[in-house]
């Protein structure tokens, strides 16, 4: 309760600033809205999306012979083939270089 001598409160508003924070949320509204189109500009019309299905899961009869090839694919590179620096080769080279071996190369 109100004692008789408290003064009601003002109901003027300062309309500055409402038009401010409105200003503010029009904008951050507008800008939000600019971003999805820039962003998502390929789906701007699309009212539907095809439906596709997952693949089935497979089952891999051959894994030991898949794994066994992958190794010996990558013995091949680490022993230099296809034009490639064999590992031992390149692990002297860095060791080589000693402190500097992690410098940037020239």
């Amino acid at each position: 309760m109100s004692g008789p001598r408290e003064k009601p409160e003002s109901l003027e508003v300062d309309s500055r600033r409402v038009l401010v924070v409105t200003a503010a949320l029009l904008l951050l509204v507008a800008g939000t809205a600019l971003g999805f189109t820039l962003i998502f500009h390929n789906r701007i019309g699309t009212r539907f999306v095809p439906h596709t299905d997952f693949p089935a899961p497979a089952v891999i009869t051959q894994e030991r012979a898949q794994r066994l090839a992958l190794e010996a694919r990558q013995r091949k590179y680490l022993a230099g083939a296809h034009g490639r620096v064999p590992i031992k080769e390149a692990m002297r080279q860095i060791a080589a270089r000693g402190a500097h071996a992690f410098d940037p190369v020239p």
